[in-house]
């Protein structure tokens, strides 16, 4: 449950029900059923965390959609290893455990999922699946600490700027949504 009142979509008014619709509109489908053991998307989620300033819902999400766009370099699971690996790196309860399991809806790659659980310098992860979780890992830790090197190390197994740039807005975007996750309570009863 969230330690903020929250308004269930049920009675979202005018502004919040164009947000909800909005969000929901740029959500990949394996966002689209609860999953176990998490707040329902009713009212207890993350989604639900911002309903009482709609504006910031559209935005944030807003933002969510963009980087989720098919027509940019990333796929659906470069997008979800990020997200997992961003939200773990957090100890963000709500989002680890989410993120898993839209994971394992993206790929149906339950190894995969294992090796995101328990460790991210499994021989599983291709070449460019190690140099996107290692950069997310630095985002999250220190983005300070990243450096040209590490924009090289993302060309050299065959990103581009714009490559580089989406990773690096999702990573910052579920740094973003895990603290507002965890200083709200989503999902942390």
């Amino acid at each position: 449950m969230t330690w903020i009142q929250t308004i269930p979509k049920s009675q979202a008014g005018p502004e919040y029900r164009a947000a909800l619709d909005a969000q929901h509109a740029w959500y990949p489908r394996e966002y689209e059923a609860d999953v176990d053991g998490l707040p329902s998307a009713d009212g207890d989620g993350i989604v639900a965390s911002h309903s009482l300033i709609p504006n910031a819902l559209h935005h944030a999400f807003a933002t969510f959609g963009a980087l989720m766009d098919p027509n940019l370099p990333l796929n659906r699971r470069q997008h979800e290893i990020i997200a997992t690996v961003v939200s773990q790196q957090n100890c963000t309860r709500y989002c680890s455990v989410s993120h898993r399991e839209f994971l394992r809806r993206a790929t149906g790659d339950d190894v995969l999922v294992r090796a995101i659980q328990n460790d991210l310098k499994s021989p599983v992860f291709s070449e460019s699946e190690q140099a996107i979780i290692d950069y997310a890992i630095k985002i999250t830790r220190d983005a300070t600490s990243v450096s040209p090197d590490d924009h090289a190390r993302l060309r050299a197994v065959g990103f581009d700027d714009q490559g580089i740039l989406q990773i690096t807005l999702i990573a910052a975007w579920f740094n973003y949504i895990n603290r507002v996750a965890d200083s709200l309570g989503v999902g942390r009863e």
